[in-house]
């Protein structure tokens, strides 16, 4: 079948189909073809088969009054699978409620009478084509639109989490930058406090960053910081807050954590570093070291600054001792 879009007549009077396919015929194209039965079973059946191939019932030409399932129920079934087709009832045995049952769940197009001599049947042809073809097209263009705009709110999207990332991201070492660290960390401290659990953080700063920089150039620092970053970030849970705060210094909030699981961290992020040599560009060895100062969340603490300020403090503590350790100073 090579036609694009169907016309369907259904009347239990052979003659009166040929009447219609003929009275059609005459005036469609190659891009239309007439199917006629007198059955509105056989009529449905086919004309679902045909929609689930992709074609188009552009119309309907149908009595009420026929046999098995009446063209009223016939119509009911029908719309759910076309709901754009137009619909032509003979007025033969219509009254107020079935035209209404339709109406409100179906459609009708055109109430027309059963003889066909009576009016201009072929203008009414042609006007249903026009209108069909002109709302397909509205619909086509509405679908069109829709594109266009599913489009454009997917990049719309796509470009607001790209600068949430920029926003939130240290762009050499790709973890939290510094405030969108202090962000997450200030507002979990409220729910932590709430459920009365333990929350511990960590001041991270690598051993002798300066002279990295200064003996090897800063090409070799950024690449001393992207490893430390990318082998720190290994360490923590979903649930923690990693982020770099500034130059050579990393920090990590620890939610659920008691002091005995926040050291326990702090030395494996100790150890993992310690173990890293990488060459620089001049073809020296560097050894990476880090220092770790620990505190705990305490009643008194407000904010975050109040807990880093103590890591701060035990991280001091932890490079006057000779560096690469983990220090914890008791708030007294």
């Amino acid at each position: 079948m090579n036609s694009k879009y169907i016309i369907v007549c259904i009347d239990s009077d052979i003659e009166i189909l040929n009447k219609l396919e003929q009275k059609i015929t005459t005036i469609i194209d190659n891009n239309y073809v007439v199917y006629t039965y007198t059955m509105a079973e056989e009529a449905l059946l086919e004309s679902f088969k045909n929609i689930a191939k992709g074609y188009e019932i552009l119309m309907t030409i149908l009595s009420d009054d026929l046999p098995n399932i009446t063209g009223e129920e016939f119509l009911l079934n029908f719309y759910k699978n076309s709901p754009y087709t137009k619909n032509v009832l003979f007025n033969l045995d219509l009254d107020v409620n079935k035209i209404a049952n339709i109406v409100n769940n179906a459609s009708i197009f055109r109430i027309i009478e059963k003889n066909l001599d009576k009016f201009n049947f072929e203008l009414m042809i042609l006007e249903t084509i026009k209108v069909y073809d002109q709302e397909r097209r509205l619909r086509d263009y509405q679908n069109v639109l829709e594109d266009a705009v599913d489009k454009r709110t997917k990049e719309l999207k796509d470009t607001n989490v790209k600068l949430h990332l920029l926003a939130t991201t240290d762009s050499l070492t790709g973890v939290k930058n510094r405030r969108s660290y202090f962000d997450s960390s200030d507002s979990m401290i409220p729910h932590i406090r709430r459920e009365k659990q333990d929350l511990g953080v960590l001041m991270i700063d690598i051993d002798k960053f300066k002279s990295i920089n200064d003996t090897h150039g800063h090409a070799t620092g950024d690449e001393a910081l992207k490893i430390v970053a990318n082998e720190l970030i290994k360490v923590v849970r979903k649930s923690d807050i990693f982020g770099r705060i500034g130059g050579e210094e990393f920090a990590t909030t620890l939610p659920h954590t008691s002091l005995e699981g926040t050291m326990l961290v702090a030395e494996k992020m100790r150890t993992i570093i310690e173990k890293i040599d990488f060459a620089s560009d001049d073809g020296s060895l560097i050894k990476l070291r880090v220092s770790i100062g620990v505190s705990m969340l305490e009643d008194e603490d407000n904010t975050l600054e109040d807990l880093l300020h103590r890591a701060d403090l035990a991280l001091y503590k932890a490079k006057e001792s000779g560096r690469n350790q983990v220090c914890y100073l008791e708030n007294k």
